[in-house]
């Protein structure tokens, strides 16, 4: 049995940016020649999600327009509230970017912290239409993707 690991850096653009990664996840099983096993992409983040589903503007429009509707981000959160919260305290007084309960939420509701693909006669088992996706919950910024390939 092979095992590979390799973490890949990518560049969000916006809240609800989806960048498609499976071409860079079937390289990375291809260059080490496995040929039946499986893979399980990791997003090494708690604001960001790795999930798999079909390449099509209408559905990231939609999921968007959605995840603005259920979770506003000019709600009220606790984790924003910096008078309570004593919690993971990594912003500098006054910084913005870590006002984002709507992303952690969000998160919480797509459990998307990781996918799992197989790998059959060397090639990722996906059906017609699935593709791998890393998805911006809160704002530009880098991400890292661990993937893991277990196999033969």
């Amino acid at each position: 049995m092979k095992h590979h690991v390799k973490k890949i850096k990518y560049q969000t653009k916006k809240f609800m940016d989806f960048i498609d990664i499976t071409e860079d996840v079937a390289l990375f099983a291809k260059e080490n020649k496995i040929q039946n096993g499986f893979l399980t992409i990791f997003i090494n983040h708690t604001t960001a999600a790795i999930r798999i589903n079909e390449r099509e503007k209408g559905i990231t429009k939609d999921f968007e327009l959605f995840a603005k509707k259920l979770l506003p981000s000019k709600d009220y959160y606790h984790h924003n509230d910096l008078t309570i919260r004593t919690e993971n305290l990594v912003c500098e007084p006054g910084a913005s970017d870590c006002l984002n309960g709507h992303s952690h939420n969000l998160h919480l509701l797509m459990g998307g912290t990781s996918e799992h693909v197989p790998i059959i006669d060397g090639k990722l088992a996906f059906g017609t239409f699935q593709r791998i996706f890393l998805i911006e919950l809160d704002c530009a910024r880098p991400r890292s993707v661990t993937i893991q390939i277990i196999g033969e």
